[in-house]
C-alpha cells in the first residue's frame, strides 16, 4: 500500500488548478483594467461573451459576440476591439446580460437593445433591437440590472419596474 500522505490527492490537485486559473484571470483582468484606463475608460460592464466600457467623455464602447445585436452597433457582427456605440456622449451606465443590454443616460432616460424574445427590453413587443432604443419617455431612472430573459429598473422615487 502506497503512503497516501506522500502523493497529493486528486481533489487537492483540482483545487490547485482552480486557484491557478483564478489567479490567471485576476492577472488578465488587472491588465485589461490598466489598458482600458489608459484609453480613457472609467467603467466596464461585462457579460458572458461581450463587454461595454464607458469613457470619461460619456461615450459608450462595446466589443465581443453580437449574434442578436447586444452590442447596439446596428448589426450582428462580432467585434474584437472596443467599438463606439453610436455618436452620443451622454451615457451614464450600462449593464449586460448574455443576450441583451440596458443603459442609462445622464438625463435619466433608459435605453435597451439586443434579444427581446421574452420582452426583456421593456418595449412592449418581442422584436430584437440592434441599436439602442429608448424605453418609454420617463427620465427618472436611477439604476438597472439584467439577467437571463429579464430586466429590472429602479426609479429615483424608489419604485421598482420589471
Amino acid at each position: 500500500m502506497a503512503d497516501e500522505s506522500a502523493t497529493p490527492s486528486l481533489s487537492l490537485a483540482r483545487y490547485t488548478t482552480a486557484l491557478e486559473r483564478a489567479a490567471s484571470l485576476v492577472e488578465r483582468g488587472r491588465d485589461m483594467v490598466l489598458v482600458l484606463s489608459q484609453r480613457g475608460f472609467t467603467a466596464v460592464a461585462a457579460s458572458y461573451d461581450h463587454s461595454f466600457a464607458l469613457k470619461r467623455d460619456g461615450s459608450l464602447w462595446a466589443w465581443g459576440h453580437n449574434g442578436v445585436g447586444q452590442l447596439g452597433l446596428g448589426d450582428r457582427e462580432t467585434r474584437f476591439e472596443p467599438t463606439r456605440v453610436g455618436a452620443d456622449s451622454d451615457w451614464a451606465a450600462a449593464v449586460a446580460d448574455r443576450w441583451h443590454t440596458l443603459a442609462l443616460k445622464r438625463d435619466g432616460s433608459l435605453w435597451a437593445w439586443g434579444d427581446n424574445t421574452a420582452g426583456e427590453l421593456g418595449l412592449g413587443d418581442r422584436s430584437i433591437r440592434v441599436e439602442p432604443t429608448r424605453v418609454g419617455a420617463d427620465s427618472d431612472w436611477a439604476t438597472v440590472v439584467v439577467g437571463e430573459c429579464y430586466s429590472l429598473a429602479l426609479k429615483r422615487d424608489g419604485s421598482l419596474w420589471a
